[in-house]
């Protein structure tokens, strides 16, 4: 049996249906206003092969190649000496480029150019063969009668190779090897040797090459509102090294370089760079694109270009920066820049026990307050592929409204600062952080281990911007050190308050490195002996008060591989505290002077009184904080000083005149001062110094 339609309920739900779907055609177009469109595909754009200058570096036995110059030392050349003449073949070096980017290497000239430095010797003549092995293909060229000459001193011995066209794969390599058939010194003197040198900025040995290096795709862009973001993919077998060690990548819009600090991201083994353009005009637009990769200074720029035709709706929206889906890098071989600052005291706890209280402010800055930035609003993300230090951070009471937000909302910060202290063991995910997730040594940049320290906390603060951004991020670690010999050190041990806390890494994670560190001691303490070993670039100024000590330390632009150490040991002994030196040498300098007064009673004080200058001397030794065995002695010399002149002033007028009254010898008065001299002897003429100002007095009868 067939159930019955009622004409009137078919007839209600139409209007209902009606009005959904014209609220829906009514917001489509809303739908897409802040999305916007990009009507284009990633586009190859370079490079097929590209001229470079591969660098020849390491040992004789087991050299590489490489295309950056950055690689050569400052100041240390590899070498191979050959002494003594040679009449049969004898291998000189080695070089190898492996992994190279596979593609088609074109029939062309290539150079090599090996320095060279010949002693002892007015010339020599070499029969030198310079091959290369390309692929499985081997080319090779020999040293021409004419340059087979080299001159003593330093030189260049050049080959040409011809390079025929062919092909290499993806783990092909390009090997460069240097023999030397035959070598004749000319007018030999003592011990004549030809040496090669390479691998130094001057001794830049180098083959002139023309390879492929890498490809340069142009990324089809995504526009956010009226922000639009333009990638370059660089795909190469160095990875990071062809970005941190060129001399720059930039991009071109409609003729314009986009500025600004572009977002890294890793893809594959490529890396990834985006760039925001803010300059859409809205609507439909077709805007050409250009990628220029200069690998050295002055040298020619790898480009490609392309068309895009985007589309944007809203003049608005967006947040100025490319928020990646995947994780960004750390670095952009550059590095980012880093100041450690705060405070420190020192003092004793209630129990009379020496405790260290520290506040340290770490402000991080560039592509690394990026990466801290993002990991924090992917707290507890279990879709997107994490490095193993932001897996490692939990969900906590992180909810899915709140993660991937593109804004970092207080609960994740305070999550953050949770974990960092509580979890994975006592010590927390602190050090961890720190040290693999920063590339920052702990010991050094907290002076001491994170299980030494009384106690512990930790704030992060994001200066005033929560969204992902580029935009500094400052982490403040608190921490408790006390001096009682079981977990902390012993009281009176010498401790490193912070020493070079920038670890090593392939691609360099940080560049601009500044310290400010500003401590205090209270008047029974001291610092002793505060010394920065191994540093030109970290300065320290130490006072005392007798309320206390004052110790700065400061650096600015300290090189990233500075090793460092500034050292202290914070002492309570009574001899060393500044109100105890104080008093002591108060005391010390007052009956010093006491005395010399009692010594000079009978005696001019106007030299005495004119040494007391000599107290502000101690005060400003006292002040700049000399040890005070230093103190001490100063204080000692200045009393010594004023009783040698208590006891050698002369005597005063009248007390002569009083003792010249009691005795009945002759009495003469001196004609430059009147005071009376006594003459004691009958012996004409006679000659003696006055008693009151040390001039000769002569007698004739």
């Amino acid at each position: 049996m067939r159930a019955a339609v009622v004409p009137g309920e078919v007839m209600s739900a139409r209007p209902l249906l009606i009005m959904l779907i014209f609220l829906a055609s009514m917001a489509a177009p809303f739908s897409v206003n802040y999305i916007g469109d990009a009507s284009a595909e990633d586009t190859l754009v370079c490079c097929d092969t590209a001229a470079v200058d591969l660098y020849l570096l390491g040992s004789a036995s087991a050299g590489t190649l490489s295309p950056f110059s950055q690689d050569l030392s400052a100041d240390t050349s590899s070498s191979a000496t050959i002494a003594g003449s040679v009449t049969s073949e004898e291998s000189v070096g080695k070089w190898v480029l492996p992994n190279v980017w596979p593609g088609t290497v074109s029939a062309n000239t290539w150079k090599v150019s090996i320095e060279y430095e010949l002693t002892n010797a007015a010339s020599a003549q070499i029969n030198a063969t310079a091959s290369l092995k390309i692929g499985s293909q081997i080319f090779s060229a020999s040293t021409e009668p004419g340059s087979s000459v080299l001159a003593q001193g330093t030189g260049t011995l050049t080959f040409d190779i011809e390079v025929d066209a062919t092909s290499i794969s993806d783990m092909g390599a390009i090997e460069l090897s240097l023999t030397a058939r035959s070598l004749v010194f000319t007018i030999p003197t003592g011990d004549a040797q030809l040496e090669f040198l390479w691998g130094s900025e001057d001794a830049d040995s180098h083959v002139e090459a023309e390879i492929p290096l890498f490809d340069l795709t142009l990324l089809e862009p995504e526009v956010e509102g009226s922000d639009v973001y333009f990638s370059v993919l660089i795909d190469s077998n160095w990875g990071m090294d062809l970005l941190s060690k060129s001399d720059s990548l930039r991009i071109f819009v409609a003729g314009t370089e986009l500025s600004g600090d572009p977002i890294e991201t890793g893809a594959d083994g490529a890396v990834r760079v985006t760039w925001t353009w803010q300059g859409a005009k809205g609507g439909t637009e077709t805007v050409s694109v250009e990628a220029r990769l200069t690998i050295e200074s002055g040298g020619q720029s790898l480009s490609g270009s392309t068309t895009f035709e985007i589309e944007t709706f809203d003049t608005s929206g967006g947040t100025g920066t490319y928020y990646p889906p995947d994780e960004p890098l750390k670095s952009n071989g550059d590095g980012s820049p880093i100041s450690v600052s705060g405070t420190f005291s020192l003092g004793k706890n209630s129990e009379g026990l020496l405790q260290l209280d520290r506040t340290t402010r770490i402000e991080v800055g560039g592509e690394m307050a990026f990466w801290m930035r993002w990991g924090m609003d992917h707290i507890g993300d279990e879709v997107t592929t994490l490095s193993p230090v932001l897996k490692s951070f939990d969900a906590g009471s992180v909810g899915d409204d709140e993660r991937v937000s593109r804004n970092i909302e207080q609960i994740e910060v305070m999550e953050m600062e949770r974990q960092l202290l509580s979890a994975s063991g006592s010590s927390g995910l602190l050090s961890y952080y720190l040290s693999v997730g920063l590339g920052l040594e702990v010991e050094e940049l907290l002076g001491g281990n994170i299980n030494q320290f009384l106690s512990r906390d930790i704030d992060v603060e994001l200066n005033g911007e929560s969204q992902v951004v580029n935009h500094p991020v400052t982490l403040i670690v608190k921490t408790v050190m006390l001096f009682d010999g079981d977990d902390g050190p012993d009281e009176g041990e010498r401790i490193e308050l912070i020493g070079g806390f920038i670890t090593a890494q392939p691609t360099p994670l940080w560049g601009e490195v500044s310290l400010s560190l500003v401590g205090k001691s209270s008047g029974m303490t001291s610092f002793t002996f505060p010394k920065v070993v191994s540093s030109d670039s970290v300065t320290y100024r130490h006072l005392r008060m007798p309320w206390g000590e004052t110790l700065t330390l400061e650096g600015s632009n300290i090189a990233v591989d500075d090793y460092f150490a500034f050292k202290i040991t914070p002492s309570n002994s009574l001899v060393t505290s500044p109100g105890v030196l104080t008093v002591l040498t108060l005391f010390a300098l007052l009956l010093g002077f006491m005395f010399a007064l009692a010594f000079s009673r009978s005696r001019r004080r106007g030299i005495l009184l004119l040494e007391l200058i000599l107290m502000p001397l101690v005060g400003i030794i006292h002040w700049l904080a000399y040890p005070s065995v230093f103190v001490g002695g100063s204080a000692v010399t200045v009393v010594v000083i004023w009783w040698v002149t208590a006891v050698t002033s002369p005597r005063k007028r009248s007390q002569l005149i009083e003792q010249a009254i009691k005795i009945t010898t002759p009495v003469i008065n001196c004609p430059a001062c009147s005071t009376p001299n006594p003459v004691e002897s009958q012996e004409r003429p006679l000659r003696f110094a006055c008693v009151g100002c040390q001039r000769v007095i002569r007698i004739e009868a």
